[in-house]
Order: C-alpha cells, then structure tokens, then sequence
C-alpha cells in the first residue's frame, strides 16, 4: 500500500464570521495519511441506517476557539461506544475534552493531535465527566493572558509554559502527589485537578479496555463494514476552505456556497481549483466523526477553476459526520429522511478516500 505525506505546514486557527458559530481548525496533520483502498469482494447494502447510529449519538459540542476538533471527535467517538456498550444516558453522558487536551498538549509546544494519540492517551489515563473537568473553549496566548490562565501559568517560562497555555493548566500536574496538589501554597496546588484525575483513573479501570491498539482502518470495505455495523469513525483529514464553503473560502478569493455550508455538504478539491491550490498554500486539518453512508447519494457543487472559469461537478457517494462546531451554523438545515440534525454534514466519498484517514476505537 502506497502511503503520502503531508507536508509540515505552518500551524494556526481559522474561525467563522462573527454571524456563524466558532469554526475552528486543527494544526496540519503531521501524521502519515492512509489514501483509502478498495477491495473488490467487498458486497454490502448501499448504505448504513444514519437515524440508528444517530441514537447513539450524545449532544452537539462546540470545540469553541480552540483546534481541538480531534479531541471532539475522539471524545464523541468514546461517547458513542460507551452508550453501545453500556447502560448510559445519551442525555447525560459528557465526557471532559479539556482533560484529553491537557493529556496531549502537556508535552508539546503546538497545537494539534490525531486520533492515535488521543485513543492512546484515553486509554491510559481515561477521562472524568465534563462537570468535574470543564472545557474552556478559548485559547491562552501568551501576548494576551486572562486572569485564569495567569494564575495557571504565569510563573512557567520556556516549553512548559507554552504547553500550560495550550492545555490549559501546569504539565506537571498529572505526576504530582495527592499531597503535592492539596498542599496550599504549593506551585502545584490543584484541588480540582486531583478530582478529576482520580476520577479519570477510576472510569479508565470500570469502562476503558481495548482489545487491540491497532486503530487504522486501510480499506474502504472495513470503513463500510464497520458503519454498516453501527460502529462510528473517526475522520482525519487535509482541510480545503472551498470544499467545506468555509467563509475563510471568501477571503482566500476561492469561492464558497453558503447553500452548502448550511446544509453541512462537504465537496471535493478538484486538482485545477482555485481552493487546491489555495488551501495547500493554507493548510490546516479536521477531524470528525463519521456515523453513516450512502452510496448513492449525489452531491452538486460549483467550483471556481484556476483558469477564472467556474465550473459545475457531480459526486455520487457519501459519509455522514458528526462534527463540533456547535449549532446554527455549518449544517443547520442538514437533513435526513426530512428530519433535521443541526451540527451534522456529509461529505463525498471521494475526497475523504483521497485526503483522509480512518480511525476506529476498539474499545470491549
């Protein structure tokens, strides 16, 4: 199997208009992308039942002003398997993402993760509830910090200060002693955090336990397989701003639909487009998750070529994500069966196999 890989790219966030909800990115994947392959025995029915694994689906987060969103689908995805696999509530399960980005970012100096680290780290060191831990969906810079994240990380300097600001809270913490953190006066001095991570030890040893910690999935038979089966994935992949009629799209001068945009329809970046050349001079990544398909379904969009010409493409095939950028926006007019999903999308088939990488979360 042929492997590519993206180029290291500068790394920052891209948000909405101020009228949309906040839609963040992530930092470029640096990770090896996987091109999805077909295997030709594959016979399956054309499509997964959207509305049954849609009843496994906990809230529409917003990963806020933070590139976060692979820590939204991996969460969402543990979310998922947890209500298949145990007797949650839908309503009520909310698992804390501000304690897998503390886990990822408290030895890193950059922004960004991927679903392989963050399953890693879910199983190492679980998670507590979003009560315990909440998230903060603003990001810590160091020109402009607010009064929390001074008390937080004020008196770091160098890495370990640039990796408080990212994750939000001092990387040492997750070593310190229980005395270390109630200790009052202490530069470690962290009541809650002691909480929540007690809390994320003690649901790791009730509910977290992988059969395996190989997580790629190479073929676009195991993808449909897996979905036909009710078995969410993750999605890892290169953004394109006109794909996803991103309003960056009309800064960049690429093009966007906001028809699209509200209905959560993800095109393709077709190799003569303005939004291919654009948006790899640009480059960012996203990450959701995937929660259905539909072989037949047909997706329209209009593209502005490289030659100033726009153009019309037709693409037959598709995936359906959940996604994390909150209501109202992106995909608030998403529909299936003529009920609406505010926050969901779909996205062609084609650009996924050809820019992505699928993850899935085998958890027992």
């Amino acid at each position: 199997m042929k492997h590519i890989i993206l180029a290291l790219l500068l790394i920052f966030s891209i948000s909405s208009n101020a009228s949309e909800n906040t839609a963040y990115l992530d930092a470029p994947y640096k990770n090896l992308v996987h091109p999805i392959e077909s295997k030709s025995n594959f016979k399956s029915l054309s499509k997964s039942d959207f509305l049954e694994m849609q009843a496994i689906m906990t809230p529409i987060k917003s990963q806020g002003s933070r590139g976060t969103c692979s820590i939204f689908s991996a969460i969402a995805m543990l979310e998922s398997m947890l209500l298949m696999n145990y007797n949650f509530d839908k309503e009520t399960l909310d698992l804390s993402e501000e304690w897998l980005e503390y886990l990822i970012m408290r030895n890193r100096n950059s922004d960004g993760s991927n679903s392989w680290s963050n399953f890693n780290a879910i199983r190492k060191y679980g998670t507590p509830s979003e009560s315990t831990l909440n998230y903060i969906g603003q990001t810590w810079e160091e020109s402009f910090l607010n009064p929390l994240a001074t008390e937080r990380c004020g008196d770091l300097v160098g890495g370990l200060k640039t990796s408080c600001l990212l994750g939000h809270r001092n990387p040492r913490l997750l070593n310190a002693s229980n005395e270390q953190l109630l200790e009052e006066g202490s530069s470690l001095y962290d009541p809650e955090f002691l909480e929540a991570r007690s809390e994320a030890f003690q649901f790791r040893d009730s509910y977290i336990n992988f059969s395996s910690t190989n997580y790629t999935v190479y073929y676009t038979a195991d993808v449909k397989r897996y979905l036909s089966k009710g078995y969410p994935l993750t999605l890892g992949i290169e953004f394109f701003y006109g794909a996803w009629n991103h309003n960056k799209a009309t800064e960049f001068g690429i093009g966007r639909e906001t028809t699209n945009w509200n209905q959560g329809i993800v095109g393709y970046p077709e190799r003569n487009s303005v939004d291919y050349k654009v948006s790899k001079e640009n480059g960012a990544g996203h990450s959701i998750l995937i929660v259905g398909y539909d072989d037949d379904k047909i997706v329209t969009t209009n593209i502005k070529m490289q030659d100033g010409s726009t153009k019309t493409f037709t693409y037959k095939g598709v995936y359906y994500f959940k996604n994390s950028w909150g209501k109202g926006g992106f995909g608030r007019d998403f529909e299936i069966k003529g009920e609406n999903f505010d926050g969901y999308g779909m996205i062609t088939q084609k650009h996924a196999h050809e820019h992505g990488s699928f993850y899935r979360m085998p958890l027992r």
